[in-house]
C-alpha cells in the first residue's frame, strides 16, 4: 500500500476521542462488545507488531481501506479460528462503518489509538502556519491621491482580508477578495483612495487572524500660495479655452508637459482644474483594483496606460463587468484628477 498519511495531528486525535466515545456507547449494556474491545486491545499490547506494520499486513489489496474480510483474518489469527460475521459487524460499529464498505486507513488508525497504540509522529501531516506581508506606499498621501498596496503570502490561500480603520473618525472598512480576484495565489496589488483626511490602519486577516499591520496618512491639500500662484515661466494650458467636446491625444500631451513645468502642487493643481475631457489612446500596462475609490469608481480597476508619444499616466475607471487586461488598446475619454509628483505622471478619472 502507499505510505500512510494522516490528518494533522489535533484532527487524528479528535477523530480519536470520537471512536473512544463510540466504542463506549456501544460498549454499554453489551457485555460481548465490551469483552470482544478488551481482548483486542490485550492483543495489541502484546502483539509485537507496529500500527504501520499491522496495517500494511491487513490490507492485502492494498486500496487503502481495511474490508470486513482482511479484519475477520486478523481476529482468526488471534483466536486460532475465523470469526463469524455478526463479530465483525460489532467491531465495524465501533467506528460506524460497515464490513462491506471497509473502513478508511485514516478511521482504522484511529480506532488502533482508541484501543491503546501509540502512533508514530511522523505520520501525522504538518500544518502550514499561513504568514503574510502588507506593504503601502507612500505612508502620505494628500486626500484624493491614491496609495499602492501590496500583500504577499508565505502559501496559496483562497482568500484574505482587508480592514481599513479611520483613526479619526472610527469607521472600519472591509474588504473580502477571493484567490480567483488575486494576481496569484500567493500575491495582490490594488490602490486604495481616500479623500478623508486623518490616520488609517490597514489590517491584513486570513481566516480570522491577523497576519500584519501598515498605516497610511491622509493631509489636506496644501493652500496656494497667492505670490507664486502662477509662475512666470509656466505658459498657461491651452485647454483654459476648452470646450465641452473632448481633446485630441496632442492636447493631452501639452497639460503632461505643463505639469511637468509646475514647480509647486498647488500650480499643478490650478492647471488640473482648468482641464477639461480628453479623447486618448494607449496601451494598459498595469492594473490594479481601487477599493476605496468615491462613487462609481470604488471596486474599479485602475489601469498604468502609455500613450504613443511615450506618456506613461493612470485611470481610475468606472466599475462595470468588462474585464481590461495588460496590453490592451485603450481609447477613453478621461479627466485629469491629480498630479503624481512621486510618480512624475497625471492621474485621471474615466469621463
Amino acid at each position: 500500500m502507499a505510505d500512510i498519511i494522516l490528518p494533522e495531528k489535533d484532527a487524528f486525535y479528535g477523530r480519536v476521542k470520537e471512536i473512544s466515545t463510540r466504542i463506549d456507547g456501544v460498549s454499554q449494556g453489551n457485555k460481548m462488545a465490551q469483552l470482544l474491545h478488551t481482548n483486542f486491545k490485550n492483543w495489541l499490547s502484546s502483539s509485537a507488531l507496529s500500527p504501520i506494520k499491522l496495517t500494511e499486513e491487513l490490507d492485502k489489496d492494498r486500496n487503502g481501506m481495511i474490508s470486513g474480510d482482511e479484519f475477520a483474518t486478523l481476529l482468526g489469527s488471534m483466536t486460532g479460528e475465523r470469526p463469524p460475521q455478526w463479530v465483525v459487524d460489532l467491531v465495524f460499529s465501533f467506528v460506524d462503518a460497515k464490513p462491506e464498505q471497509g473502513i478508511p486507513i485514516d478511521d482504522w488508525m484511529a480506532f488502533l489509538a482508541a484501543s491503546g497504540m501509540e502512533i508514530p509522529n511522523d505520520l501525522f501531516t504538518v500544518p502550514i502556519v499561513i504568514t503574510g506581508a502588507l506593504d503601502i506606499s507612500p505612508s502620505e498621501v494628500v486626500a484624493g491621491d491614491a496609495v499602492s498596496v501590496t500583500v504577499s503570502f508565505n502559501d496559496p490561500v483562497d482568500a484574505y482580508e482587508i480592514n481599513v480603520l479611520n483613526t479619526a473618525s472610527g469607521e472600519q472598512q472591509n474588504f473580502v477578495t477571493p484567490s480567483t480576484d488575486m494576481d496569484s495565489p500567493v500575491l495582490d496589488e490594488f490602490v486604495f483612495e481616500a479623500d478623508d483626511e486623518g490616520g488609517y490602519i490597514v489590517s491584513l486577516i486570513h481566516l480570522g487572524v491577523r497576519l500584519d499591520q501598515a498605516e497610511f496618512t491622509v493631509v489636506a491639500a496644501p493652500a496656494a500660495d497667492p505670490v507664486e500662484e502662477v509662475p512666470e515661466e509656466v505658459t498657461p494650458p491651452y485647454v483654459e479655452e476648452a470646450s465641452a467636446e473632448p481633446v485630441k491625444a496632442s492636447g493631452f500631451s501639452a497639460l503632461v508637459q505643463t505639469l511637468e513645468a509646475c514647480k509647486l502642487r498647488s500650480d499643478a493643481h490650478l492647471v488640473i482644474a482648468d482641464a477639461s475631457a480628453y479623447r486618448v489612446e494607449g496601451t494598459v500596462t498595469e492594473m490594479s483594483r481601487t477599493l476605496m475609490g468615491t462613487g462609481q469608481y470604488r471596486n474599479g480597476m485602475t489601469l498604468s496606460c502609455k500613450n504613443h508619444d511615450g506618456l506613461v499616466y493612470q485611470v481610475m475607471m468606472k466599475e462595470t463587468e468588462l474585464q481590461a487586461f495588460v496590453g490592451q488598446t485603450l481609447v477613453a475619454d478621461i479627466a485629469p484628477v491629480e498630479w503624481d509628483i512621486a510618480l512624475r505622471q497625471v492621474v485621471c478619472r474615466e469621463a
